[in-house]
């Protein structure tokens, strides 16, 4: 009997997350990565609303085009930052590094409240693309650092637990800060003063990564000569490399990330013309949408781990692509719903809110459903001295696939609108996921007509 491709999946988790937070030690840690991270997605949406407010000040014609350029502005520096990010992790002091990521992040974050909208509009934009770049940058270390200071905190039993936890907060930091702290706490209480209190959030994170127990520099009798020191540095940037591409399982997890990735960053990108324009609200309650969708994965997170145990990792994956495609392209066609079934405007734009919302929530899900396993394909494939390295360059990748749609989306969605260009990305990614589930399928029938 030929084993099948969906077979060799990493081995389910054992064990309660709860367990691992009676480390203190993790618990710390596990704290310096929530709060923070949590802050730095609200300082991303703080990011939107600025530019946006720069905009509707001036009048400026490409509203697409303007928000698109501040996402790529804190996800852009990835690629170049990645690399350098997890060598120099690799061999620093865990704690320094969270130490001073968090400290520049609040930095970078208390500049925004300098920069006002009636500025002249390129430099306000400039400015503001500046400094979101700066905090991007800054961030390419945070991750690796926190990724790879895990294995010195808790017991190798408790590693997927651990991971699983980490994961997991990563999604509920994008639905606090992105979905629904910000345009909340941006309405009651204004940008600046929202910002003025993530400047704290990065100050407290500091000071508790202050009492995190992990990692050691390199020796300093290993450190010899510059030109030693730096042919190593590129060395172990090169056997990173090598060591993805020498595990067909790691490129695919890293693909799959990226897909999942470059979609959420589309959204954002067309999120808030699509709220004012489809659903005609103000930009600031684009958290209709992001709510939903942001509870659609912690939905998914919760009941992926049942899904991948019967259907396997990479099938659950396929299927959730196409679902995401087809969800995109029903939340394009809201308003030809809506109106199709009310007649009364009134009632046309409350129902077309509740369709959009309904259909992030799945949207949400199918994303999770492509994140989680494939966090965890490249966690349990990756070897634990080059964790740091591929994470760095899933990131490198990740955010370089997902300059495609974020430059077009933007620019087309001036063009031809936010609803076109949402359907056309639906309509790739249905394409997409139907190829690898026919692809997936005829692979595993082939070697049982070959036994016959």
């Amino acid at each position: 009997m030929t084993e099948s491709p969906y077979s060799r999946d990493a081995a389910a988790p054992t064990g309660r997350m709860v367990d691992v937070l009676r480390n203190r030690s993790f618990l710390t840690l596990w704290l310096v990565q929530a709060l923070s991270q949590t802050g730095q997605n609200m300082v991303n949406f703080a990011l939107l609303i600025l530019v946006r407010g720069v905009i509707d000040e001036h009048g400026l014609a490409q509203s697409n085009t303007a928000v698109g350029l501040a996402v790529l502005a804190f996800s852009s520096p990835a690629i170049i930052f990645s690399p350098i990010a997890g060598v120099l992790v690799e061999r620093s002091s865990k704690r320094n590094v969270l130490i001073v990521t968090n400290v520049l992040r609040g930095v970078a974050a208390l500049g925004f409240v300098l920069i006002q909208p009636n500025w002249t509009p390129m430099l306000a934009l400039v400015m503001l693309y500046v400094l979101a770049f700066g905090a991007g940058a800054v961030g390419q270390f945070f991750g690796p650092a926190l990724g790879s200071a895990i294995p010195s905190l808790v017991s190798r039993r408790e590693y997927v637990q651990a991971n699983a936890l980490i994961n997991l907060t990563i999604t509920g930091s994008q639905l606090l800060g992105f979905a629904a702290l910000s345009p909340f706490l941006i309405r009651v209480y204004g940008v600046d003063s929202v910002i003025i209190g993530i400047v704290v959030i990065f100050l407290v994170c500091a000071g508790l990564s202050y009492f995190i127990p992990v990692g050691k520099p390199e020796p300093a009798s290993q450190q010899t000569t510059y030109d030693s020191r730096t042919r190593r540095f590129f060395d172990e940037m090169r056997e990173g490399g090598r060591i993805i591409l020498d595990r067909p399982i790691l490129v695919k997890a890293i693909a799959y990330l990226s897909l999942a990735m470059a979609t959420y960053l589309m959204i954002a990108t067309l999120g808030p013309e699509y709220v004012t324009v489809v659903l005609r609200l103000p930009v600031e309650d684009i958290a209709f949408i992001l709510v939903p969708a942001g509870f659609g994965v912690i939905i998914g997170v919760v009941s992926v781990s049942k899904l991948t145990t019967r259907f396997g990792i990479e099938r659950t994956i396929d299927w959730a692509i196409a679902a995401a495609g087809i969800a995109l392209v029903l939340i394009a066609s809201v308003g030809v719903i809506s109106g199709f079934v009310w007649s009364d405007p009134t009632d046309e734009r409350t129902g077309a809110l509740y369709i959009a919302g309904g259909l992030a929530v799945i949207l949400g899900m199918s994303n999770a459903f492509i994140l989680a396993p494939s966090q965890s394909l490249l966690q349990s494939r990756a070897p634990e001295h080059a964790r740091a390295r591929v994470w760095a360059a899933f990131f490198t990748v990740a955010n370089g696939v997902a300059f495609i749609p974020i430059i077009f989306a933007g620019a087309l969605a001036d063009l031809f609108g936010v609803v076109a260009v949402m359907f056309g990305m639906g309509l790739i990614l249905i394409f997409a996921g139907a190829y690898q589930i026919s692809t997936a399928d005829a692979e595993e029938i082939k070697p049982q007509a070959k036994s016959e």
